[in-house]
């Protein structure tokens, strides 16, 4: 199954199925709006995406479009991180 995230629909951008061949995608706002929405729920989401994907692969997807990689963000534009700044000598001072 391939997943992309395009600019549009806001700061984390829009989860689109794209087919094998990257030639088509189809948003699934109903399924998950984001790549971190699907993430957070895989398992209840994952045999959902899987049936958009057969369909595109099969050519019945109804509301594919088609897929232009320019379009794409990042996968996960605002992917949670948490960094340790205990390396840095500043911090290391500051804290002692």
């Amino acid at each position: 199954m391939k997943l992309a995230t395009l600019k549009s629909g806001g700061r984390d951008g829009t989860l689109v199925v794209v087919s094998r061949d990257l030639v088509t995608c189809q948003a699934v706002p109903t399924i998950a709006r984001t790549l971190q929405g699907a993430l957070d729920d895989w398992d209840q989401v994952a045999p959902r995406l899987q049936a958009v994907y057969d369909q595109l692969n099969a050519g019945t997807a109804d509301e594919a479009e088609s897929f232009i990689e320019s379009a794409c963000h990042s996968p996960l534009p605002r992917a949670y991180q948490w960094c340790d700044g205990s390396a840095y000598i500043n911090h290391v001072e500051l804290v002692r």
